[in-house]
């Protein structure tokens, strides 16, 4: 085959084998629309996590010399990488080989030894794959660290239980000063929203035990309550049975959700959703590359290794994942390297990640740094998707509190009124936050005066 008539082949290639691949379907959308550069940056990045398409690819645009100086010493390397395993494209690269005169072939020769030593399949499993270990998921436990000590039994929806549906719901919340929780944000739920609404009318009514240290009222707390009949469903075993099936395959999104959800449907306890979570993140889903670094961090599954974690972590936050980029920045200020810290964070507020955006506020108001003034963390606050909470008490009682410290009193003055609203159709409304807001309309009215 001759070596101009490949790079015709290349989109045909990716289309047909990788459609469902969002980071590596959107370099191949670069690469269609002319944007050649955005598109050899994206293949690199894959490329060097030892996705094979990525690899040929690359070394197709070195070749062709595509948003880069020609170099067939380097696309010979990238190429015979990507066949290491495959060996399909023999003839191509001997086709290559030829062209190059000896200095050159011993040169390509170093090159590709130099590339197999980093980004071989084998050398990446040491490099990035988690050693892991059994793993057992457990109902308001692990990552579910919120305890309840007041409770009341959600009621089963009668629709679903007719109909043999089983499912959950998984929350982030805030806890008040009294244990109550706020702020709760329902971050998966299956099947749907079906469980969604008597899960959160169940949930405001209950108490957990507040913890001893003094950052629990800053702290994001994650509970998942489930919904069992007491015949399984068939329904819910049908959609994982499907998911894992295409999983299986290797479609690199099916990998991701079925990591995500099969423990909370299948019953078996030694599912290991950091297995899955490999599997995708190998071919770019940022958020797969995102919670296999948290597993590694935390050790749930695999052996804590912080190494892995941060390398996973800067592969998704290079895809602009804003709350890669918060992670990475905390990380680095643990360590006290603030130049990596810093550069990190300000990439986290530049990605206006509306996900991150009440966390992130009230981490910039406590780093107390001048280089991030009150409107900077004003209006990263406001980036927050309040659709996305159910009784949002603390996004409204922070935001009170920096438009005071502002000298935005009107302000302070209405989001405090909110968050005493909100809180009332709980419960009744705690005496510091009716003292929040006398203070609030008495620096108004000294204002006014």
């Amino acid at each position: 085959m001759k070596i101009a008539a490949k790079i015709a082949c290349l989109i045909t290639l990716l289309i047909t084998s990788f459609i469902s691949h969002a980071t590596f379907e959107d370099a191949v959308k670069q690469y269609e629309e002319g944007h050649y550069q955005k598109a050899f940056m994206e293949f690199q990045s894959l490329a060097e996590i030892g996705h094979k398409a990525a690899q040929f690819n690359l070394g197709v645009m070195f070749l062709e010399g595509t948003a880069v100086e020609a170099d067939p010493v380097k696309a010979y390397a990238w190429i015979k990488l990507a066949d290491k395993k495959a060996q399909k494209e023999e003839a191509f690269i001997n086709e290559i080989r030829e062209q190059l005169n000896a200095e050159q072939q011993k040169e390509a020769e170093f090159y590709f030894n130099s590339l197999d030593n980093s980004f071989s399949e084998e050398a990446l499993k040491l490099a990035l794959e988690p050693v892991y270990k059994p793993v057992a998921v457990k109902e308001g436990k692990g990552d579910y660290d919120a305890k309840p000590i007041k409770q009341f039994p959600p009621e089963y929806p009668l629709e679903a239980a007719f109909k043999g549906v089983e499912g959950w719901v998984q929350f982030a919340f805030k806890l008040d000063r009294e244990g109550t929780p706020t702020d709760i944000q329902v971050i998966a739920a299956h099947p749907g929203d079906v469980f969604v609404k008597p899960s959160l009318k169940a949930v405001t009514k209950w108490s957990f035990e507040l913890p001893k240290d003094q950052q629990h009222l800053s702290k994001v707390y994650k509970y998942k309550l489930s919904f069992h009949l007491d015949k399984s469903s068939r329904k819910n075993k049908s959609i994982i049975s499907e998911v894992k099936e295409k999983a299986e395959e290797g479609d690199p999104l099916a990998q991701y959700y079925y990591a995500k959800y099969a423990p909370m449907v299948e019953n078996n306890p030694d599912f290991n959703p950091a297995i899955w979570y490999y599997k995708a993140a190998q071919q770019g889903v940022a958020d797969a590359q995102y919670e296999l670094a948290e597993k590694l961090l935390a050790g749930q599954g695999c052996e804590e290794d912080k190494e892995k974690a941060i390398s996973w972590l800067i592969q998704s936050a290079s895809g602009n994942l804003g709350r890669s980029q918060f992670k990475l920045a905390k990380l680095f200020f643990k360590v006290d390297d603030k130049e990596k810290a810093y550069f990190w964070l300000d990439k986290a507020i530049a990605s206006n990640d509306s996900e991150i955006a009440l966390e992130l506020a009230e981490y910039l108001y406590e780093l107390n740094d001048p280089k991030y003034p009150l409107d900077l963390i004003i209006k990263q606050l406001n980036e927050a998707d309040l659709d996305k909470f159910s009784y949002p008490v603390k996004h409204h009682e922070f935001a009170a509190e920096l438009y005071f410290l502002n000298g935005q009193y009107q302000l302070a003055v209405d989001s405090q009124e909110k968050a005493n609203k909100v809180i009332r159709k709980i419960k009744r409304v705690p005496e510091y936050m009716q003292q929040k807001l006398a203070q609030y309309e008495q620096a108004l009215e000294q204002k006014q005066s």
